[in-house]
Parts: structure tokens; sequence; C-alpha cells
């Protein structure tokens, strides 16, 4: 079963992005892999049962995503039912005003001019065969009301949306700090001489959001112990933890809403219709019956058989995989980064892996309309996940992610 987990406080923490000596920069967001090693580690201090500990950890049934910061202006975003998620790489917003128009505090001195969502745009552009740049002309510069004509750019960070109104939308606030420290010696116990070192934190105070899975008959096993071990200090994420960093206090509870065939086919049906508008505005005439885009909503490492990475999700991967024939990839917006860990158990780094980044939008055609069996897949699909160690977090993707249409200017 799908359960929702929020840090409602925490210390500062420190998430390293890399393991170079001179990389001080933090993640944004706790990876779900901190959150299994830190809730596994937490279970082994607390209770030597090894059988209860396969059932939370070990199950098939369980997963860890990770934790977005939860910070927003305004009651209507403190909704612990609404997810925060990851801006789709298709976001765009003024480069001088950049912001949700909702987030906007005091319009005189820090004005929001609004975000858009440019992937209906490129999208036709695609299906143009690249040749209507005139579908890209409004992507160029603020359209804004004031007659702002600044360039755009993209806009990235993690959203909240009001489920009950779209329009009620914001950018989670990210709390920063510095942390320095001297480096102690292994002979002496003592300060080491010319060892002085920074890092960079989040928090403290900050929230969190995210979504796990456990099994149905564990969930009140599991929230027990994620109760106990917050009340105990147990619960500590990131990097410095012996430094009095990286205590939280988690919280579980059931998540009310889950998808179904409906609504998943509902939202694509959605998707379409504003495709098909904007395309017949631009006088131009889709090939494809349905389209569909799927959004990464974590970093996806994704490997062929050969075990090479992959750098983008393709029709021969929904097809073998998810049994998903006759789509077309159209178009794509996404990057990749490389995926660091440490292997605490062993006291060894992981393997280095390539990972496709979180908010890369894959849009694909189908020649015909979706029948059931096809709609029940990329419902599986969602969730699923895609690719490897989907367990630690990766692979999380939303189908027809209702930002594409619905964002246009909020």
């Amino acid at each position: 079963m799908r359960i929702i987990m929020r840090v409602t406080d925490s210390d500062s923490l420190s998430l390293r992005s890399g393991r170079e000596a001179s990389n001080t920069e933090t993640l944004d967001y706790i990876p779900g892999r901190n959150v299994l090693g830190g809730l596994a580690e937490a279970h082994t201090l607390l209770r030597s049962n090894p059988v209860q500990f396969n059932k939370f950890f070990f199950s098939e049934d369980s997963t860890f995503g990770n934790l977005y910061p939860a910070l927003f202006i305004g009651d209507e975003l403190q909704g612990n039912e609404d997810p925060v998620l990851p801006l789709p790489a298709t976001a765009v917003s003024c480069k001088r005003f950049a912001g949700f128009t909702f987030d906007e505090e005091d319009p005189l001195t820090n004005p929001h001019h609004g975000v858009y969502d440019t992937l209906i745009p490129w999208a036709l552009f695609a299906l143009s065969g690249e040749q209507r740049f005139d579908l890209l002309s409004g992507l160029r510069h603020c359209s804004h009301l004031s007659g702002c004509s600044e360039a755009i750019d993209r806009f990235d960070g993690f959203y909240r949306q009001n489920r009950w109104d779209a329009r009620k939308i914001g950018k989670s606030n990210i709390r920063h700090g510095l942390r320095t420290r001297t480096g102690i010696s292994r002979q002496t116990g003592a300060v080491a001489k010319g060892i002085l070192y920074s890092r960079e934190t989040l928090g403290p105070c900050m929230t969190f959001w995210g979504n796990a899975t456990v099994r149905t008959d564990q969930f009140e096993a599991f929230r027990e112990f994620v109760q106990e071990a917050s009340a105990a200090a147990m619960v500590r994420f990131g990097n410095n933890r012996t430094r009095s960093m990286g205590k939280v206090v988690l919280d579980v509870d059931k998540a009310s809403q889950e998808d179904t065939e409906d609504s998943l086919a509902e939202r694509i049906q959605q998707f379409n219709q504003a495709f098909q508008k904007q395309a017949l505005s631009a006088n131009l005439t889709p090939h494809h019956a349905i389209y569909v885009p799927l959004t990464l909503i974590s970093d996806v490492i994704l490997v062929d058989r050969l075990l090479r990475y992959q750098t983008q999700i393709d029709t021969r991967y929904l097809q073998e995989v998810w049994g998903l024939h006759g789509g077309e990839l159209v178009y794509q917006c996404n990057s990749t980064r490389s995926i660091m860990g440490w292997q605490g158990l062993l006291r060894l780094p992981r393997a280095d892996e390539i990972a496709i980044t979180m908010g890369s939008v894959f849009l694909f055609s189908f020649a015909a309309p979706l029948d059931v069996q096809k709609i029940s897949a990329l419902l599986r699909l969602q969730e699923q996940g895609v690719g490897i160690r989907r367990r630690e977090g990766f692979g999380s993707v939303i189908v027809a992610s209702p930002f594409h249409w619905e964002v246009k200017g909020q």
C-alpha cells in the first residue's frame, strides 16, 4: 500500500551531491536511499527483530521515495495529501521576475510574472518537422500583462498544487546554511592543523514530503516503529550524523488518493484536448490519434540487456517491458547526471551510475486510441516505476501530469 511520509521538523541536513573533497554543495531533497538507510539503521539500533526488519525493508512491496522540501507560502498549500513534485524540465518563467503568481507576496518589491509549461509548443514544433518556428515565437520573451519583454529561462525546483484549485500553485522555499568544521587527527584525537572545511546544509526547521510503499499487513507496525524512532531521536538522514546533524521528526500516514484506470484515462484525454486545441489554432494537423507524456518525478537509472546506461525512455523499452506496442517518441526534454553513493555497511563507495534526471519529459504518440490493456499498462508503469534501484527512490514517473496543460502563466 502507498503511504505518505512527512518530515515535520529537522536539524541541519547535509546531503552531499558528490564525493570530491572540494564539493561543499548539498542536494535540495532527501534521496530515497537515505530514507531507507536511515530507517534501517534506526530499526537495528532500537529493535533486535530480523524478521520484522526483512518485512519492512526487503519485501517486494517496500519502496522508499525521495522526500522533497515542503515549505510553502499560504495555508492553501499546506495540505498533507497534496504531493510535492519536481518541476518539469519544460517549465519556464521570466528571467528577471521568475515565480508563480500565487507566491507573489509584494507585487511592487518582488513581482512574479508567472510560470509556463512549454511541452505542447515544442511538441508541435517537432511534429512540424522543425519547420514552424512561429510556434516557438511566444517562448522567447516574457508576455506578462505589465509589458515585460525580458527573456525567459527554465524554472526549476519543487512545487505543490492545490487539488481543489489549480490556480493555487507555488514553489517550495529551501533554507540553505553553511557549517564550518575542523578536521580531527586520527593519531591525537584533537584538532588537526591545516584542516578546515565547510559544508552546505538544509535547514534547520525544514519540512519534507514524499511517498513510500509497505506491505498492507505491516502498515500499523511500521507506523509504530517510525513514531518510536522519532520520539527517541533515532531517525537521522544524510552525512555528518556524528556531528549533531541529520536528526528529523518523521510522520507516516495512509495515502487516501490512489490513481485508477478511469482517472488516468481522463487525464490523458484532457492533455489531448489541450494538445489538439493548440494544434488547431496553429493550423497544424497532428499525425497520430493520441499523445501521452511521461514526466519523471525522480531520477531514473535505466539499463539495457547488456547493462549499458540509457539516456532516454524509448519505444523499445515500452514494448519489451510494459507491452505498449505502437508507440512513437515524438519529443523529449531530458538530461543526465552521475549518481554517487556510499555503502555504509561495507564503508566503501558505491559504483557511480548514470541517471536520467528528475523533471525530464518524454512525449509518446499512438496511432490508435488507447484500449483498456494499454491504460492498465500505463497505470502499472506509474505505480511500479521504471529502471533499477526503485526501492531506493529511483524510477518514479507520472503519466499525463496536469502541469502540462494547466500551468499557463500561474
